[in-house]
């Protein structure tokens, strides 16, 4: 190994900002990036608009390979041929679907990572619920469905019910269902079979954030979420920090004690998904993985502890001794939005300012022009836009929004035919900062 460049793997390219940052905290401890990847190919409305961010993304790497899959066979192939040059220190999952290939690699060559069990289990919601169910961690009445009678009988006692995929990630093809006709129709649309069906749980979503090494959690942050219009799931809103009683935030985090537990994870990051039952005394977990969060919450986090978080994540799988954890920032808050509009067209986009010079407001962007038709996000690739504020107060986070609401703007028109402006700032207004917020017309 004398003489090798050390190298990080990452299997799998994120379109979000947590790629670049993971790239550079590698960079600042000495250890070069390769990725491996596969072609991209969205059919979206945005889709050259992210063909050109994914090829910025890929630029960001000292070597980068693109493979038709990201198997394990195909990546310790590809491994190989590094090995000359390289000494592989350390192999990290850019996407959810890659979990298992890059805990195989890791098993190969005896690196640090989440360990086999705990990244076949993060990958596959019907294990997440059966183990659950074993060891008396809460969940909501569900079952697994093959075929269309067994899924109405269930629905016909548990209505309303959401239905996911058992594999997938990003919210794709995740439905409410409130009746008979709607089970047609998604069966019709997506057929999953087999797929989970479980009772709709009402009650605010959070996600748990853990950086865990050898199965013990150093640092652990609450997100609080929001989502698009239903029946779809679609996250567009996460702030830090959650706003929650004291025995709420010990009640998620003890619950990512457990599920790193149940599952034996060994090294590496949990984003655990939970949702906060209405009556306030259960907390059910949702689905958890054992990779970065998507959404910019790692950027969140950063902002609120007042740290780089992302070079805790590289120290643990490159088995690097961890930073000292700081005393968490006072009064910072940050939010993070996925833009959904809701059905229509647009007519105009006003911007008088370029959001991204704003004060707070981070890596804005807009897909829509006029003349697209719009309607709201069913999965994460269909958002017309995002943004990010890091505040130094709940006033800061105010002033942001009020400024960005002055300087850009989107004309709808409704299928009514009647047009409104919409306003980038309405979730966090409504969810965040508690407003009522429509005047003049605007959203």
């Amino acid at each position: 190994m004398t003489g090798k460049t050390p190298l990080m793997l990452v299997v799998g390219l994120s379109l979000s900002t947590g790629l670049p940052a993971f790239i550079n905290a590698c960079h600042r401890q000495g250890v070069k990036v390769a990725v491996m990847c596969e072609p991209f190919r969205r059919d979206t409305h945005a889709a050259q608009q992210l063909t050109e961010l994914y090829e910025r993304r890929l630029a960001l790497a000292d070597e980068y390979f693109e493979l038709p899959a990201l198997d394990a066979v195909r990546v310790l192939g590809a491994v190989r041929h590094l090995s000359p040059s390289f000494a592989l220190q350390g192999v990290y999952a850019g996407a959810d679907r890659h979990v298992e290939t890059v805990a195989q690699v890791a098993s190969v060559y005896g690196l640090p990572g989440p360990g086999l069990r705990a990244a076949a289990i993060s990958r596959n919601k019907v294990m997440q619920r059966l183990l659950c169910e074993r060891h008396g961690v809460p969940v909501p009445p569900f079952t697994v469905v093959s075929g269309a009678e067994q899924a109405a009988r269930f629905l016909a006692g548990y209505a309303p019910v959401v239905a996911k995929p058992c594999t997938s990630s990003g919210s794709d093809g995740v439905r409410r269902l409130d009746c008979e006709a709607d089970l047609v129709t998604y069966t019709s649309q997506a057929p999953h079979f087999p797929f989970l069906l479980e009772k709709y749980l009402h009650g605010r979503e959070f996600s748990i954030e853990c950086l865990v090494s050898d199965g013990q959690p150093m640092l652990t942050n609450i997100t609080a979420k929001g989502k698009g219009a239903e029946p779809y799931f679609v996250e567009t809103l996460q702030a830090v920090p959650a706003q929650l009683t004291e025995d709420r935030r010990a009640a998620l985090a003890e619950l990512a004690v457990k599920i790193i537990e149940l599952t034996e994870m060994e090294t590496g990051i949990l984003h655990l998904e939970a949702v906060d039952g209405a009556d306030g005394t259960v907390v059910y977990p949702i689905e958890w993985a054992v990779r970065e969060p998507g959404h910019a919450i790692m950027d969140l986090v950063d902002w609120c502890f007042g740290l780089q978080a992302t070079d805790y994540l590289v120290a643990l799988h490159v088995g690097r001794p961890l930073p000292e954890v700081p005393a968490k920032a006072q009064g910072r808050e940050a939010v993070t939005v996925f833009v959904d509009l809701p059905p229509g067209t647009i007519v105009d986009v006003r911007q008088d300012r370029d959001p991204n010079t704003i004060p707070g407001i981070v890596d804005f962007d807009f897909f829509g022009r006029p003349g697209d038709v719009t309607d709201h996000a069913r999965d994460n690739w269909n958002a017309f836009g995002a943004y990010s504020v890091l505040a130094h107060s709940r006033v800061d986070l105010r002033r942001a929004i009020n400024e960005l609401d002055a300087s850009f703007g989107v004309l709808l028109r409704e299928p009514d035919g009647r047009e409104n402006w919409w306003r980038m700032s309405a979730q966090v207004r409504s969810e965040v900062l508690g407003d009522s917020y429509a005047t003049d017309g605007q959203r």
